[in-house]
């Protein structure tokens, strides 16, 4: 069950990456362009929704005792977890050009920190595996 949940972790990471790098360029269009959409509101729920998952994931995998090659790794995945409903949470009800600045960085920081977890988690142990 520990190695299912280990690949999944893998798996989702791609997921992270890939809507990570889509809600970047969406944010940095939609700063360019002044205007937010449904489109950019769906793909950042989307890459939130994803990096709960992921930290959902690494949580269990985490309390059954593996551990990452670099503590680290855990950092990442808060940023992972937080980036956007911190972001979110920042912004002001009318979006404003500085508040999808502030979106499509969140979105680029999901993307940086999947990079970096995966440099710090990969190799790491698992009992029994």
């Amino acid at each position: 069950m520990l190695e299912f949940l280990t690949s999944l972790h893998l798996y989702t990471y791609y997921q992270v990456v890939v809507v990570g790098l889509t809600a970047t360029v969406w944010g940095a269009i939609s700063w360019r362009r002044e205007t937010y959409t449904d489109g950019l509101r769906s793909i950042l729920y989307v890459t939130a929704g994803v990096g709960v998952v992921q930290a959902l994931l690494g949580t269990i995998i985490f309390l059954a005792g593996c551990r990452p090659t670099n503590i680290l790794h855990l950092v990442y995945g808060g940023i992972i977890l937080l980036a956007i409903p911190v972001a979110y949470a920042y912004i002001a009800e009318k979006i404003a050009k500085r508040d999808l600045a502030v979106l499509a960085f969140a979105a680029f920081a999901i993307f940086a920190a999947a990079l970096r977890a995966y440099s710090t988690g990969v190799g790491g142990v698992c009992p029994g595996t």
